[in-house]
């Protein structure tokens, strides 16, 4: 199976498109051992409205793809031109902005569907967004991992709130205490947690690598996320490992009556669902929910892929 990526070279939807892609590879690969694989992505950045519209693809030297995958609303013009113009089915990673009809299979976190409305038939809803992390078993589990977020659309920033419930943690727990921060992690929160909690091993987003957050998950025999950085909350849930949630003030807490957003809806049901435990449910007893459940959307999105497209593997 040859597979291309249309990517706007933003992290988050590279993320899903190529978990996605190494799902279906795996399956191809067992399927069909003797063919030849590959993943190749097409970056469309820097190009006009217009030459996506009507992008053949004459510039790239590659072998003919079997599908195409895209995710961010930049790459749908692009992977329709180019999925039509080379006769191959396309998949999109996310609700598009255009009709679902345009695509083959569109691929749409479940918090994402309005409530009470039943899917499209050529859509697959997932658990949160697609993400490549996958559970290392190889690996010791001797870590506590703490995700810092930042201020975001819905969530305020308040560093003693985030403080007051790390310092809890920290008292709590036997494990080594690994944190990072993130681009929108105001910059004097590394030096408050350092001073407030000298036992937790800071290393600011600016230190690490594009693999750190994977290699470290691989070790976390324990994930706290801050409630705004949903993706990373289904990133440590794909790694295995039970996953805590640092609570942070919400932006329009004092409006009762004011609809759910889709992160609040999610992280709503995961709650609900006992697959994340907030800090307020885990402070009574000090314990996070082991309930052996690993996030596979990856694998369960090619199986779909795989029953709807059946002649993707020969």
């Amino acid at each position: 199976m040859v597979i291309y990526i249309i990517s706007d070279e933003k992290k988050g939807h590279l993320s899903q498109t190529r978990g996605l892609a190494a799902a279906l590879l795996e399956r191809a690969e067992k399927k069909a051992p003797n063919a030849p694989h590959s993943v190749h992505e097409i970056s469309i950045v820097g190009k006009s409205w217009f030459s996506r519209l009507f992008y053949k693809g004459k510039d790239l030297d590659l072998p003919r793809p079997n599908l195409i995958l895209c995710a961010g609303h930049s790459t749908h013009l692009a992977a329709i031109s180019l999925s039509r113009h080379l006769r191959c089915p396309r998949v999109v990673c996310m609700k598009p902005s255009l009709p679902l009809g345009m695509f083959d299979v569109c691929v749409v976190p479940r918090h994402d569907i309005p409530e009470g409305k039943k899917p499209h038939a050529n859509v697959f809803t997932t658990v949160g967004a697609i993400n490549n992390i996958k559970p290392r078993p190889d690996v010791e589990k001797k870590d506590t991992l703490i995700l810092i977020g930042g201020p975001s659309k819905e969530f305020t920033w308040d560093a003693e709130t985030v403080l007051t419930q790390l310092t809890t943690i920290v008292r709590h727990s036997t494990n080594n205490i690994v944190l990072t921060t993130s681009r929108r992690t105001p910059q004097d929160f590394v030096q408050d947690v350092t001073s407030a909690c000298p036992s937790i091993r800071v290393e600011p987003v600016e230190q690490t690598g594009p693999t750190w957050v994977a290699d470290h998950l691989a070790c976390a025999r324990e994930v706290w996320v801050t409630q705004d950085s949903v993706s990373m909350v289904y990133e440590a849930l794909s790694s295995g490992a039970p996953v805590g949630i640092i609570e942070m003030p919400h932006k329009n807490a004092h409006k009762k009556k004011m609809k759910a957003s889709r992160v609040t809806r999610g992280l709503g049901m995961l709650t609900d669902e006992g697959e994340v435990c907030t800090f307020t449910a885990w402070a009574k007893e000090h314990k996070l929910p082991q309930n052996g459940k690993v996030l596979d959307e990856a694998g369960r999105a090619a199986d779909f892929i795989l029953t709807k497209l059946p002649h993707l593997i020969p």
